[in-house]
């Protein structure tokens, strides 16, 4: 079982040293420095770290701050942990995932994530409802005179419903679906 330390700087001017002492301190077998800002996604270090990490392996960073810079970044990366069975410890803020104390951390996490998810559906239907009380419309736009046309064109002409569907600007399957709506399953060709 190997141990993998990763520490990040934010800038050029900033050093690894309490960082690196820290994570040689605690044991880790190999450490992975970034030069990376914790916003940006493409953090190579990071993910040459988590391509090497095996079931019952402990990744270690000094603080939570290293590592992600939102909560969100955080709890992908924490579940991410947890379902490859790899133990996550922050030496600054006292978490170890393989001790019942640290787990219940990530519990928490997970709760506090799921609630912000729940109030932000809550804010996007509340925003919903208030729109449909001023009546705006919500939804594209109806399609009422293409679909209407593409019918008309359907019965009245020999073009095929991709070539309707072009000149009227609307799905295929949107004319299919109108079709079947009024009964009709198959185009009667017009005989000249």
């Amino acid at each position: 079982m190997t141990t993998i330390g990763y520490m990040r700087v934010s800038t050029q001017y900033q050093k690894f040293d309490s960082q690196e002492q820290a994570l040689q301190e605690y044991g880790v077998d190999m450490i992975f420095k970034e030069h990376e800002s914790g916003r940006k996604n493409c953090r190579t270090e990071l993910k040459k770290a988590m391509a090497i990490l095996q079931p019952g392996d402990t990744f270690v960073i000094f603080k939570l701050d290293r590592l992600a810079r939102n909560t969100k970044q955080l709890l992908v990366l924490l579940e991410r942990f947890n379902e490859q069975n790899i133990n996550f410890v922050s030496i600054e803020n006292n978490i170890d995932t393989s001790t019942p104390m640290g787990r219940f951390f990530f519990t928490i996490m997970g709760a506090f994530a799921e609630m912000e998810a729940e109030l932000i559906r809550e804010r996007i239907m509340a925003g919903l409802t208030a729109a449909k009380k001023k009546g705006v419309t919500l939804g594209r736009p109806p399609l009422v005179n293409q679909v209407n046309e593409a019918i008309d064109m359907y019965h009245n002409t020999d073009l095929t419903t991709d070539e309707i569907s072009k000149q009227c600007g609307i799905a295929a399957s949107t004319i299919y679906y109108h079709l079947k709506k009024n009964g009709v399953y198959r185009k009667k060709r017009l005989i000249e």
